[in-house]
């Protein structure tokens, strides 16, 4: 790998100093095809200037050579529908005024593919004979090629190599599907995978050494370490059987010299032994009733001086110590055998009680970050290059900021409903609510992720002039939690919400989506504090669980429909009222 990258540095090293001595738009395009030429394994290069330093060529004036179909194809990129300023392999390295690795990506603006593979580029900035920072040079690797390269490289038959990023997915992997958008934790149970995600987490921290790990139903032998100057870290994986092969081979041998030889000093031995144990054949039959658990039952004591005489009477001295002994024996362990099982009752219910903890903990502070994280970056684009931003543009980061920090407001409303719910056992039921008005209400409120594909319906059996007696501010949590639900797990069809009433004093709120829908065996546990049936979508598993406690002390229930299978659906049940 060192070489490799080794390879691209140096190639990138010595075109800049070519850009820097020969500075004029004719030679760039000759320095970026001459990088593919004399390096057979880069797969792309580009050489890019900063807004309008060649007036003659305008604002954009960017040099990219690339492999295509065998040939090296050379053109002028950059233009308003790719603007490469904002691009990575441009901007990050500009920012750090240094070299850098750029994470493997797809090389688009706005939804138009300009490179097919998906390639990872080393980026350096170069400056004019003034110390001025003036463009990047940019040189590509075929991430495909990369890890075909490296997993070729095997120890043994077996064994082969991974590579991961920062954030943990696979760069290298001997299965390509699962390059870049696949990594180490996923899938990962944390309670069967535990090793796996520790390794995991060691190779995204930097770290170096050997984990033991059960991998694909196999012990293996990791080896890693990181590649300091990428902020990668790779590792070879090594099958145990594999490491112990010849040890094993060797074992067996040894074993069956070793079984061999035992049963000869058997033979032999057991000819000494029965020759000396004679005398003391004599005493095992006289002590049979005691082998026999008879230890209420005295050994006659024996006239004999010699040896087994001597023998025989401690037996007899030794059976009443024994049957003394037994008895606190078995009172002792039966004390011991109850406080173990309050033991382990104890500790499963800690157990699971920390394992549920750190999972909240840990999904609450992905949920929190990953918002942060859009608004900080949008924000320091406002900053450093809000004048290259168009005004649609602007629009939509300003979306995105919202819908954001709307995001990070659920999650601590949510939070402050759980405290408050956690120390209230009843409710104000004195609001009077149109059952329809509060339906369309909600609906309107409804943005839906996916307006072109989803279609979204207000249906009820109810006259506009039906209210109910109930908390209008927690019954609209419910239902736009509902609707919130189904908006997320929809994406193409219908979202239903209505209502409609029992004939008994009471109605029922109805949400209906063409989601993927609800395994029948996760009926009640999607009602669990902290539940979430994938890891990997938003929220924080108490959406549900607050709306079933709402809708128990508002005097109701909220349930899911057994019987609908195209998505899913949720009833609740709320009384009439006075």
């Amino acid at each position: 790998m060192d070489e490799i990258l080794d390879e691209v540095e140096i190639a990138t090293n010595n075109t800049e100093w070519l850009v820097r001595t020969h500075l004029n738009p004719d030679s760039v395009e000759v320095f970026s095809r001459r990088v593919l030429l004399q390096n057979p394994n880069i797969y792309g290069c580009s050489i890019a200037f900063e807004p309008y330093y060649f007036p003659e060529k305008g604002q954009y004036y960017s040099i990219y050579s690339g492999k295509e179909n065998g040939k090296i194809e050379t053109e002028q990129e950059g233009n308003d529908d790719y603007r490469y300023f904002g691009m990575d392999w441009y901007k990050i390295p500009m920012e750090r005024k240094g070299a850098s690795w750029v994470d493997p990506f797809y090389d688009y603006y706005l939804d138009t593919v300009y490179v097919t593979e998906m390639i990872t580029s080393y980026s350096k900035p170069f400056t004019d004979k003034s110390g001025r920072y003036i463009g990047v040079i940019s040189t590509d690797l075929s991430l495909k090629w990369l890890s075909q390269t490296i997993s070729a490289e095997k120890p043994s038959p077996r064994s082969y190599c991974i590579m991961l990023g920062k954030d943990g997915n696979y760069f290298v992997h001997p299965d390509t599907t699962k390059l870049v958008y696949q990594g180490i934790f996923t899938g990962a149970d944390p309670i069967k995978d535990a090793e796996l995600i520790w390794l995991g987490r060691d190779m995204v921290a930097g770290r170096e050494g050997t984990k033991q790990v059960h991998i694909d139903g196999e012990n293996c032998y990791v080896f890693y370490c990181q590649l300091p100057r990428t902020g990668w870290s790779l590792a070879v994986v090594y099958p145990e059987s594999e490491i112990f092969r010849g040890y094993n081979h060797l074992f067996y041998i040894v074993l069956a010299i070793i079984v061999i030889g035992l049963i000869l000093m058997l033979f032999l031995c057991r000819h000494i032994v029965n020759k000396a144990l004679i005398p003391v054949n004599q005493l095992a039959q006289q002590a049979h009733h005691i082998s026999a658990g008879n230890f209420d039952k005295r050994m006659p004591k024996s006239q004999r001086i010699d040896a087994v005489g001597q023998l025989q009477n401690s037996f007899g001295e030794m059976q009443q110590s024994i049957v003394k002994y037994v008895t606190d024996i078995q009172r002792t362990n039966d004390e011991i055998e109850q406080r173990n099982e309050e033991l382990v009752k104890a500790n499963e219910l800690a157990h699971e009680a920390d394992l549920k903890k750190t999972a909240f903990m840990q999904d609450i502070t992905h949920q929190v970050r990953t918002p942060l994280n859009i608004i900080t970056g949008f924000a320091q684009v406002l900053r450093e290059g809000a004048q290259f931003v168009s005004e649609e543009e602007m629009a939509m980061i300003i979306d995105a900021m919202q819908e954001n920090s709307k995001n990070i407001t659920g999650i601590i409303s949510m939070l402050m409903a759980a405290s408050y719910l956690e120390t209230h056992t009843s409710l104000d039921l004195a609001d009077e609510v149109l059952c329809n008005d509060m339906c369309r209400k909600v609906a309107n409120g409804l943005k839906l992720k996916s307006p072109d594909m989803v279609k979204l319906d207000v249906q009820t059996s109810l006259p506009d002039a039906f209210c109910i007696r109930t908390n209008r501010e927690f019954l609209q949590k419910i239902l736009q939690e509902l609707m919130d639900n189904a908006n997320k797990f929809t994406r193409q069809g219908q979202i239903t919400i209505g209502c409609e009433s029992n004939g008994n004093g009471t109605v029922n709120f109805i949400v209906t989506d063409t989601g993927i829908g609800i395994a029948e065996e996760d009926h009640q546990l999607i009602f669990a504090q902290f539940t979430k049936l994938d890891d990997f979508t938003e929220g924080i598993g108490l959406g549900l669980t607050l709306c079933k406690r709402v809708a128990l002390l508002l005097g109701g229930d909220l349930n899911i429909d057994a019987d609908y299978t195209q998505g899913a659906r949720f009833i609740l049940t709320l009384p009439i009222g006075n």
